[in-house]
């Protein structure tokens, strides 16, 4: 099991984060940069969204955020129970694609969320089977096909 760190994202991670989002390989499913710096600047005012830089030997690769489904406003979570926590990620670097980073950190992850809240959820587009095989690697299961605010489907699954 490898040691990963996690910080909490700061106004000084913000250029690595543009970096990551102009990777192609995030570019597929976080598009539009700008748009996506503006989302997580205004979020990291929102005391209930917690979001961190994941690191390596503190050598930072990828991002993932948490925050309370039932207060999020995402259709997609509606139907789960009070207190639930959803989460996002992605891996920036792409060194770090391949070798089972993802799914070992977002195993620490939700570790670290279960201790605090009885079942974490995510919601990935359909389409994007390498982070579904992930997140059933990190022990999550289907729960249902669900639209979000903008109409794309997504595969909401959770970890119990």
């Amino acid at each position: 099991m490898r040691n990963y760190d996690f910080h909490l994202l700061t106004n000084g991670d913000l250029a690595l984060l543009r970096g990551w989002f102009n990777t192609a390989h995030v570019k597929a499913w976080w598009p539009d940069a700008d748009r996506q710096i503006a989302r997580i600047t205004d979020d990291m005012k929102n005391p209930s969204i917690n979001m961190h830089i994941v690191g390596l030997s503190q050598l930072p690769f990828a991002f993932v955020c948490d925050f309370d489904a039932g207060t999020s406003g995402r259709p997609e979570f509606t139907d789960l129970p009070v207190g639930s926590r959803a989460m996002e990620t992605f891996v920036g670097n792409p060194d770090f694609l391949g070798p089972g980073h993802a799914t070992g950190y977002i195993e620490a992850w939700v570790r670290a969320l279960r201790r605090k809240y009885t079942l974490v959820a995510v919601g990935p587009n359909t389409t994007d089977t390498r982070a579904i095989a992930i997140f059933r690697q990190a022990g999550f299961h289907n729960r249902r096909l669900a639209p979000t605010r903008d109409g794309k489907l997504v595969q909401v699954m959770t970890h119990l």
